[in-house]
């Protein structure tokens, strides 16, 4: 047993070098002190981007290039931009729009892999708390868990976890317990629940973005759960909701990988990509 508690040493300075090394590049990673966290790990993005000519392309790949990304396929007649990153997906979209055009997430996964499970979850909670969160399942094991939630308070601890049910017909509070499948270990200590992801930072602002990887975490078992925001909770806690507020909260769905959403209109609605900010019901209320 007790070699089940020896921590590699080259694995764990690894971990710390890369936290450092994307610390000082300001990616908005956030460090977990769980050594079965790792970051780097890098991924596709795909984006609906309305490029009409040379300088769109131009402009795009320069913006991009500004925040490190090097690995990338513009495509002007498909109107598409893909990229290999590490880099938090949210931080590659700000730089896609910050030309002027219009940037659509439609899909994402490992690099170089093919049908490799995808989630997202869109958070809704009290007041004006809202975010995307994005989970890759990548093909060496880790889940990657990508995301963006604005709303939250400066000074608060913040924390991120998968709740066993994706009921929320009692907004949060019906979400049920942590979900955590794993049986407390025969001498009574339990590890790290599955379900807890760890704290997110917040910035002046009230937004948290982070990009880390768990090793624990797999795609196609939380898809239908939730996900929740607690403030002032405590992974030392095991016993649900002690110490813990949920402020936000949103159920799982799979997503698309790269290359498995071609559509540009929402059949539902008739919506563009490019128009979605602004749908008809919305149009017609403000009217």
């Amino acid at each position: 047993m007790a070699a089940d508690n020896v921590v590699d040493g080259k694995s764990k300075l690894a971990k710390h070098f890369l936290f450092l090394f994307w610390y000082a590049h300001g990616l908005g990673v956030t460090l977990i002190q769980d050594p079965r966290f790792a970051y780097g790990k890098v991924q596709k993005l795909e984006f609906d981007v309305n490029m009409t000519c040379g300088g769109c392309e131009a402009k795009v790949r320069e913006s991009l290039q500004k925040i490190g990304v090097q690995n990338m396929v513009i495509d002007v007649d498909k109107q598409s931009v893909v990229v290999e990153t590490e880099i938090p997906f949210t931080k590659v979209q700000e730089a896609i729009r910050s030309t002027g055009k219009v940037a659509v997430l439609k899909g994402y996964g490992p690099s170089a892999a093919q049908g490799v499970a995808a989630a997202v979850s869109e958070i809704f909670g009290q007041s004006g708390i809202m975010g995307v969160v994005r989970f890759t399942q990548g093909t060496d094991g880790a889940c990657i868990v990508d995301g963006v939630i604005d709303g939250l308070k400066q000074g608060q601890t913040h924390r991120l976890r998968i709740h066993e049910l994706g009921d929320l017909s009692n907004g949060c509070q019906s979400t049920g317990d942590v979900y955590d499948p794993h049986p407390i270990a025969s001498d009574g200590k339990r590890p790290r629940r599955y379900g807890s992801l760890g704290e997110i930072d917040v910035d002046n602002n009230g937004r948290s973005v982070f990009r880390r990887t768990n090793d624990i975490v797999k795609v196609w078992d939380i898809i239908g759960r939730s996900l929740v925001v607690c403030s002032e909770s405590s992974n030392e806690s095991h016993t649900g909701d002690k110490d813990c507020s949920r402020l936000a909260c949103g159920i799982i769905a799979r997503a698309s990988g790269v290359a498995q959403n071609p559509k540009r209109i929402c059949a539902c609605d008739g919506v563009s990509v490019w128009d979605e900010q602004n749908p008809p019901n919305l149009k017609k209320n403000d009217s």
